[in-house]
């Protein structure tokens, strides 16, 4: 048992600063308000409350006296406006600001309990959340009114009561328009899941006679006065439950721990826990119940750890801050060394709680050597609220050179509260492990609907410690450990890993089959699963796990579920989950068996040993000869990829784990494709058959494989749509092929080798395309190489990418007597639109041989036109709701132009007549340029309403929205193909990475300033210009690897292409100016000056006229297009547009479109004219 003793000694209410008694209503020194009206008396003139939100912050400093003024003013507010019942509570609905302290007063002197009510909260959860806690009135702040009405308009129907406008808030009346409560819970309550009355532990220790009894037995909750507050726990243990906290619960918790922290009227207490998160009571009360100052500042700045840091040490130099681990280790290890716990930091104070306290070896990195912070553990529950246990960290400790144990200790129980480490049989621990229960005679709330609790009532934490010399430390939730491949794996400490998973909404990792680890995960806004996106999401979580945890820890398999089941006693349904799996076994082996070519189950296997590995997709494939352990596979990931490609041919293979372990990749193939074609059985009968097979397929003529190979070129042709559009970004749609015709070839010329058993080695290598530079379905890559004389723009860049060059890239003028080429322009046509035109242009290439070529482009004055490139003339012109920025995309299907417009519409219209197929409303104007995901057809397009958006335009559905985080999305988001990740960035400086098939974030980066420009991938990284200056380089898992800065703000968006397959580079322009190219370590290249800031978004393309070099096209903001070298940065020639430009250029073949401000949209023709050029040193 672990319990601290009560103190109910209490201190009069004192005057104020001049000495005069302070009179404020219910100020009981028993509650929290008169804890705070005490300190007031003291420190009446002193700053109380400080806004770090606004550019003159001395507005926004508040004194004890105004607080306290404020609040009492409010008070009388309620009072005459309330209808005051027993137990009341009010709602409140508003962000952090200097006001919030005087509302909270306002609502405690009142006699009323406060109830925040999230405003970033799913509408739903709030609803249910203001019926359960009979919400009759709630403060909204004045500039939130109409979110708050929009949001709750289905369930409720408001009345404004008063304004009270020193407060910048406004009261309202609600009335219920439904009362089915339960169709908003999304999870079943359950007392006995969070009760345990454990008579027998506490026999002896609360026995008390029935007078005593009567005594300690709690008034009902809904007496007046009794309550301080109202939450809702988060529900990542279980059902989210409500929790109404008495006076006498947390009062002691503030009280013990102003005393442990030592907090004076010197002190600057940061709020650093939002309001619906209890720590936050403590920050507010701990700060004005000691005379300190409270600092306040925006949610938006929390998110900017760089501007965070400013605020808090340099401008207010915070000596006591209370945070969750995931806060501070955002600030980054430098800034914690160098800053927050550096030598000199103000920072006397640092409490962590709310997560697993860091290791100490990560605390010592944290730390600079002299650093004087006093360091706190802190553990507890909301439904304890708030705080149990507190534990000081020695300060030799961290610093210390000797190998520490990494748990610490919680410590020891705060004033009133009570531990208990008891086993599964219900006894006390006192050394070993056990499930901790917190409690007290005071330190007790309601739960749910809870009217009256017993006294000694004990909660269940649902956490489980090991007791070690009378202290605890955490292991984590109920310890649940099997013994699998020779090594001791903790099931909930993986459950715990995978709850982490920003896909992952709820987990439960269990054991089925006996020996297999299964991980059962409710997805977080995961549409409707097809097998595809099911398959993926799976993968997605086993990857993810693979990062985090050991191979022998990672699941054997993971089935989605839509809920988790429970008992009737609000416990985990095992049994259920077990019928789940064995039921998705059984309806996965009676699948019929697939019918499945050589060539798809190659590509297939290709495929799955990528995924079952983690490599990126876009690896060259494994040779003939690859053996998977030696490619970073073992026994474990063995097993997978059988699973893995049992579940893809539809059928048993058996012996295959064998071969997997220990054959070549084409012995696996061969294995496998023989099992599939002859419905072998096992594996003596088909060791016997595998020769038979292989002399048979060597009877098939090569000219049979050759002429298939033409078919399906021409099926490549006749079928295709070619899209081009600003940076580069080159599309073939509307064919199942490749877009590389040679790629095609590759896959039938290996099929063909493999049926017929070829050993020869030497027409093996002529296979070997691992120089080809990246290349994924749905964009391609330029390369830069010599290349020959064509006509064809397309294919002379197919003829790059079929012959690959085996140069370095660089261009290096050789010393011999050449003829040079320049490059001039002249206006072949241009289109008249009314207004400017910011947006970029769209070119579509269709028809049997590409002679049909349209480029979509809207304009400022409501215009969308499709215009035939090749005369100049308009195919059909549209006149949408409002201005158009955004730059037009086009469906898989080939069929749909889509784009946004500044009305909130989404516009889905007929690419051969411009007709309306479907509208789509968003909440805010639509800039940001709208993509197709080539696999699923899928249209992914940001708002200025702050989401991003998954389209099913052949459906009309929404597959999904998020809610970025903050700020509006301008740029045009990016698709990642592997790892399969969605990028966004937003003005409110993030870059999101978002799971496109489920529409969850899976991590986000702040840049410190907004991103209007757009992000770009490769197979490592994602690249990002920010108005800040700085080009940011992260890779796929959210860490930051380089920034480069320019002289300016970036709007323009990065254009990357290789040179080779070693040697890639970035080009994109600046605001200083400056053209920039770096290579994908961030360092300069080469940079280029124009005459004006660059908006634009660069375009590489191959010019064969030119001697076969890759030039870029940059327009500056005057109008002026340059040519450069890509290689080198040299100007190869200039042309001045007749007007500004901020839209981008797409070139094809020898015309560039583009639009400007001056109303047009120009095609300019590229013409080249030759010139002797003489070596140097040398006279004609």
């Amino acid at each position: 048992m672990f319990k601290t003793a009560a103190d109910g000694t209490e201190g009069e209410v004192g005057g104020d600063a001049r000495g005069r008694p302070l009179a404020v209503a219910g100020a009981d020194p028993g509650r929290l308000h008169g804890l705070v009206a005490r300190a007031a008396a003291q420190h009446g003139a002193r700053t109380a409350v400080r806004y770090a939100g606004g550019a003159e912050e001395g507005r926004w400093c508040y004194t004890y006296r105004r607080v306290v003024c404020l609040g009492d003013a409010l008070r009388e507010r309620l009072q005459l406006h309330c209808d005051f019942s027993r137990g009341y509570a009010i709602g409140l609905y508003c962000q952090p600001t200097v006001n919030l302290p005087s509302c909270i007063l306002g609502i405690l002197q009142a006699g009323a309990a406060f109830c925040p009510v999230d405003p970033e909260s799913s509408p739903r959860l709030s609803a249910y959340f203001i019926q359960m806690c009979k919400l009759k009135y709630i403060l909204v702040q004045k500039d939130m009114i109409q979110k708050f009405r929009d949001s709750l308009s289905a369930w409720l129907h408001i009345d404004v009561e008063c304004d009270v406008p020193k407060l910048n808030v406004i009261l309202v009346k609600i009335q219920w328009l439904t009362t089915d409560v339960d169709s908003f819970a999304s999870e079943p309550k359950s007392k006995e899941n969070v009760i345990c009355s454990k008579v027998e532990v506490l026999k002896g220790r609360l026995q008390s006679t029935d007078k005593d009894r009567g005594s300690h037995q709690y008034k009902y909750v809904d007496c007046c006065g009794f309550l301080a507050y109202i939450l809702q726990t988060s529900g990542t243990t279980g059902a989210p439950k409500i929790v109404r906290v008495p006076h006498q619960c947390i009062v002691p918790n503030i009280q013990h721990l102003m005393s442990i922290f030592d907090i004076s009227s010197d002190d600057v207490v940061f709020m650093a826990s939002p309001l619906t998160f209890d720590p936050s009571i403590i920050e507010i009360f701990m700060a004005l119940c000691s005379g300190a100052t409270l600092l306040i500042v925006p949610p938006v700045i929390k998110m900017m750890p760089k501007r965070l840091t400013e605020v808090l040490f340099s401008h207010h130099k915070v000596s006591v801050m209370q945070a969750t681990p995931t806060l501070i280790k955002s600030f980054g290890s430098k800034v914690l060394t160098s800053v927050v716990l550096s030598a000199n930091s103000s920072l006397r104070v640092l409490a962590l709680g709310g997560e697993p306290f860091p290791s100490l070896h990560v605390l010592k990195n944290w730390r600079e050597e002299g650093n004087k912070t006093q360091i706190f553990n802190l553990y507890g529950i909301t439904e304890v609220s708030c705080w149990a246990t507190y534990y000081k960290i020695h300060e030799e400790t961290p610093h210390s050179t000797k190998r520490c144990e990494d748990h610490v200790p919680l410590g020891f129980p705060l004033l009133g509260t009570i531990l208990d480490v008891v086993d599964d049989s219900g006894k006390v621990v006192h050394e070993g492990e056990g499930q901790v229960f917190i409690g007290g005679e005071e330190r007790v709330c309601f739960l749910n609907n809870e009217v009256t609790v017993s006294p000694g009532i004990m909660r269940a934490t649902g956490d489980w410690v090991i007791v070690k010399d009378g202290l605890m430390y955490y292991l984590g939730r109920k310890d649940n450990q099997i013994k699998r491949h020779g090594k001791r794996v903790n099931l909930e400490s993986i459950q715990q890993v995978a709850e982490s998973l920003k896909e992952v909404e709820a987990c439960v990792m269990t054991k089925c089959d006996q020996d297999k680890m299964v991980l059962f995960v409710v997805p977080r806004s995961l549409p409707e699963q097809h097998n595809k996106s099911s398959t993926n999401f799976c993968r997605g979580i086993l990857s993810n796990l693979g990062k985090l945890v050991p191979s022998h820890a990672i699941p054997d398999d993971v089935v989605p579920i839509s809920s988790i089941p429970f008992t009737a006693h609000g416990k985990i349904d095992q049994t259920l989950l077990t019928q789940i799996y064995q039921e998705k076994t059984k309806a996965k082996n009676s699948n019929s068996i697939r019918m499945l070519g050589r060539k798809e189950i190659w590509e297939g296997i290709h495929r799955l040993w990528k995924v079952v590995l983690d490599l990126p997709e876009d690896l060259t494939d494994p040779s003939d000869d690859c053996m998977f352990l030696y490619s970073g596979g073992d026994s474990l990931k063995a097993l997978r990829l059988v699973e893995e490609i049992e579940t893809f041919v539809g059928q048993r293979i058996f012996g295959l784990t064998e071969v997997i372990l220990y054959d070549s990749f084409l012995d696996i193939y061969n294995y496998i494709s023989n099992a599939i074609l002859f419905g072998i059985e096992n594996k003596e009968e088909l060791d016997d058959k595998r020769k038979t097979k292989r002399k048979k397929m060597k009877d098939k003529s090569a000219g049979f494989y050759s002429k298939q190979i033409n078919q399906w070129k021409s099926i490549a042709i006749n079928g295709s749509i070619t899209t081009i559009s600003r940076g580069s970004r080159i599309t073939k749609l509307h064919t199942d092929l490749s877009y590389d015709n040679s790629a095609d070839r590759l896959s039938i010329q290996k099929d063909n080798e493999l049926m017929e058993g070829i050993s020869n080695r030497e027409e093996k290598k002529e296979l070997n395309f691992s120089n080809v530079p990246e290349i994924m379905n749905e964009d391609t890559s330029l390369s830069e190489e010599k290349t020959p004389d064509k006509n064809n723009w397309l294919e002379l860049f197919e003829s790059q990418i079929v012959n690959p060059s085996h140069t370095d890239g660089k261009f290096i003028p050789d010393n011999r007597l050449t003829y040079s080429r320049t490059v001039s322009f002249e206006i072949r046509w241009k289109s008249d639109t009314a207004k400017c035109v910011d947006a970029s242009p769209l070119l579509v290439i269709s028809g049997n041989d590409g002679s049909d070529v349209t480029v979509y482009i809207g304009s400022h004055s409501h215009r969308m036109q499709a215009i035939d490139v090749l005369s100049g003339e308009i195919k059909w012109e549209r006149i949408l709701g409002d201005r158009i920025e955004s730059s037009a995309c086009m469906s898989r299907c080939g069929n749909f132009i889509i784009v946004g417009c500044y009305d909130g519409l989404i516009y889905v219209l007929r690419s051969i007549d411009g007709e309306t197929y479907w509208t789509f409303c968003t909440q805010n104007s639509v800039k940001s340029s709208p993509i197709v995901d080539p696999d699923l057809g899928l249209v992914f397009i940001g708002s200025h309403d702050q989401h991003v958006y998954a389209l099913d335009i052949l459906d009309k559905v929404c597959a999904w929205k998020l809610h970025c985080g903050g700020g509006a999305v301008f740029s045009t988001p990016c698709l990642n193909k592997s790892p399969r990740l969605l990028y966004v960035g937003t003005l409110g400086d993030s870059l999101v990475a978002v799971n496109p098939d489920t529409g969850s974030a899976v991590w986000k980066r702040s840049c410190g300033k907004p991103l209007f420009s757009s992000p770009q991938c490769t197979s490592r990284s994602v690249y990002i210009g920010c108005v800040d200056g700085s080009l940011h380089c992260f890779g796929h898992n959210g860490d930051q690897l380089w920034q480069f800065s320019t002289g300016g703000p970036i709007f323009s968006s990065p254009c990357i292409f290789n040179f080779s397959a070693t040697d890639q580079k970035i080009i994109f322009g600046s605001y200083d100016s400056f053209v920039y190219c770096l290579n994908e370590d961030g360092n300069l290249a080469w940079k280029f000056e124009t005459t004006k800031q660059v908006y634009a978004v660069p375009f590489i393309f191959p010019n064969s006229d030119f001697n076969g070099r890759t030039l870029v096209a940059v327009i500056s903001a005057d109008g002026s297009l340059w040519i450069l070298a890509a290689a080198t940065g040299e100007l190869i020639t200039s042309y001045s547009l007749p007007g500004e430009v901020f839209s981008s250029p797409v070139l094809w073949e020898k015309k560039l479109i583009v639009g400007c401000r001056n109303n047009f949209v120009y095609c300019l023709e590229i013409s080249t004219s030759e010139q002797k050029k003489i070596p140097l040193g040398e006279s004609e």
